[in-house]
This record gives C-alpha cells, structure tokens and sequence, in this order.
C-alpha cells in the first residue's frame, strides 16, 4: 500500500494513517488531521510514543506486535495532557513494519488520572517505594509476639501510606503484583534474619508472606525462594509461604508438587484464609501444609453468630488433626482472643495486637514487645 492510499484511507474514515518500523530503535510516522487526537508532530521515536501510553496500554501494543495483524484499543495522551482512546488496525507488511489506520474509539477525562496513577505506580515499583510492612502475630497462649505476616505497603511521596485495596487491583492489571510479591518475600526473608541476629529472643520469630498460584508453579519460583532462604541462614519453619485456598484450587495438582519440594527444603506452608472455600477440605491431608488460617470473616463473626464459632471450632480440630498450627485472622477485641485460646488456637492476629508496622517499628516490636502498642490500622 502506497503512501496516497494511506492518506485516501484516512481522510475516508476520518482517522489518520501509521506506519511502525520496529528496527533500528523503532518509530511510528503519522499521516492525517493530527489534531484529531491532540497530537501535532508526525513522527516519533518509539520511546517517545510510548511515553505517551499508559503502562499497560504499552505492554499490550509491545504483544499485539508479535503477531501478523493489529486490532487495538489504546489510551493516547495528548500535547496537552488529554487523553484519546484510539483503535489501531494494521498489518504487517515486512519483517519489522506494520502500517494500518488509527481512528477514533471514545473520549474521556477520566483517562488522564487513570494513566497518571498507572505510571505512578510502575514508577513506585521500580523506585522501591512499595516495600514490605508487618503485622504482628501473637501466640495467644503467652500473648508473646511470634511472628509477622509481611504485606505490601505503597509509601508514596506526598500522600502517605498506601494500603493493598488501594493499589493491587491496578498492579494486576500492570503485571506488577509478582514483582511486588517477589520484593516483599525477599525483603521478609532479609529482615527476619537480621531480627533473629540481633535481637535477643528472636531466634524463635517466623515471618510469612504471600504467594499466588502462577507463581508458585513458575519454574523458577521453588529454587529462586529456597536460595534465598538458605542464603538467609534461616532455619526450617522460620520462614512461612502463604497461599490462597481459592488459588491452591485453580491448579491443585501442579501446585501439589511444587509444595512438596518446598516443604522438603525447610518453607512452612500456611493454608490462607481458610472456610472462603470447600473444595480444598479433602484435599488437607494430600498437602503438606504446616499452618491453617482461618479468615476473618468466622473470627469477627463470632461474637454474634454461634455458627460462625461452630465453623471455626471445627477448623481448629480438622487442623490439631492433620497436626498443624492455627492462627487466626481479624481479631480486633479481647474477648475475640479469649476465646480463641479456650478453643485451642495457636496464634492470632488483628487491630487487637497491632496493624501493619513499618520495618523499624516491627524491629522495635522485636526489641521491646507489643504490651501496650494497640496500634490504629495501617
């Protein structure tokens, strides 16, 4: 196709034609009323048209030209900060150039926060600003801290700290959420080292954090957390992997093996938020879990639902029968913890204790104990 059928094209369907050449660094040269889509120079290196997409609209343009044929659905800002929804249909033409039609799909203000908070957050991530905080877990028999649970936490210059609701939905849709999960095992394994090194009486501490199914049967995912364990110097059960029950049931079986391997190198697994699910309840004694948690909604709907005690006085005794620990979730009173412990759990959790601490408040914790220190959530 020529250039005169290009600009025909375009000025037919009121759009404007593009051409992608992807070697040599790549470039994208437009022909049409630009200023359809706020745009005013016609050709751009390929850095620089990226920069003006949003993260993921980037990653999905980079895997839409792997193939032969271009149909997409994209988010353009403009020179002046607007934001254009485009569709661009294409073709390869030769090894590295597509060309096709970019035409309107859809206006919308609310693009531009959108894409604003998109690179703010792929920003975040590379910066290392979403770090790992720690909730305290209490063994409930002494009251003593045991434990953490590592979360991930946004501390984002100019607003504050960022709890997961805020920010891991758009992670997901980035592609981000393993990177961030990576981060904050690693960071939690480093830390529980350093604790139980230099803190006397924290060689008995654990620390757990999470995991998703497409990680855990990655290939690589049991070797590179058992290096990192071993290079830690932590002994076996002091570092805790959890996972989901509704994700241990998306691929149970591939999941089954790579647990196994895991436990026979020194990871303690935790079964987390247990009584979500009940697919996963025949299947206890097929997995090599150490630890059971059970979901906050049974713990804080204990106090005005006798069923929801029922339900979480049989999950301890399913647990004490595959002999495994149970921590429970979501304590936010004491008498929630009261009984609890008369019930025979181990350890528990919750705005009771404390919410998630920054590192060096979780080390002070370490040092001087939680007596006291009912903190306000985090």
């Amino acid at each position: 196709m020529t250039s005169v059928d290009f600009e025909s094209g375009a000025r037919a369907a009121g759009a404007v034609a593009f051409a992608i050449e992807l070697d040599r660094g790549g470039q994208i040269r437009f022909t049409g009323a630009l200023e359809l889509f706020g745009l005013e120079q016609t050709t751009f290196n390929w850095s620089a048209f990226c920069a003006r997409l949003g993260p993921a609209d980037h990653a999905r343009l980079d895997a839409a030209l792997r193939g032969d044929q271009l149909d997409l659905r994209i988010r353009l800002i403009g020179e002046t900060g607007g934001v254009a929804y485009v569709r661009l249909l294409g073709r390869r033409v030769g090894g590295q150039r597509f060309e096709g039609l970019m035409t309107p799909a859809g206006l919308s203000g609310e693009g531009v926060l959108r894409i604003r908070e998109e690179h703010a957050l792929a920003n975040a991530v590379a910066a290392g600003e979403v770090i790992a905080w720690y909730q305290p877990i209490i063994a409930l028999e002494t009251g003593r801290l045991a434990g953490f649970e590592a979360l991930a936490r946004w501390e984002r210059p100019g607003v504050g700290v960022l709890a997961p609701q805020d920010f891991l939905a758009m992670a997901d849709d980035l592609d981000l959420l393993d990177r961030i999960s990576t981060e904050v095992r690693a960071s939690a394994i480093a830390d529980l080292s350093l604790w139980r090194t230099v803190c006397e009486g924290g060689s008995e501490l654990f620390v757990a954090a999470n995991a998703t199914v497409s990680e855990l049967v990655s290939p690589a995912f049991p070797d590179a957390l058992l290096e990192a364990v071993r290079q830690a110097e932590l002994p076996a059960g002091a570092f805790k992997l959890e996972i989901a029950e509704t994700e241990i049931m998306r691929d149970p079986d591939l999941a089954a093996g790579v647990m196994a391997r895991l436990s026979a190198g020194g990871i303690a697994l935790a079964l987390d938020d247990f009584g979500t699910g009940y697919s996963s309840l025949a299947r206890l004694e097929m997995l090599p879990f150490d630890v059971v948690k059970i979901d906050r909604y049974f713990v804080r709907a204990m106090a005005a639902n006798e069923s929801a005690g029922t339900v979480v006085q049989s999950v301890i005794q399913l647990a004490r029968h595959f002999g495994m620990k149970v921590v429970a979730e979501g304590i936010e009173s004491a008498e929630s913890g009261d009984g609890l412990r008369a019930m025979g759990c181990d350890f528990g959790q919750g705005y009771r204790y404390a919410g998630a601490l920054a590192p060096d408040q979780a080390l002070l914790a370490v040092r001087h104990g939680l007596e006291g220190r009912f903190l306000p959530p985090a």
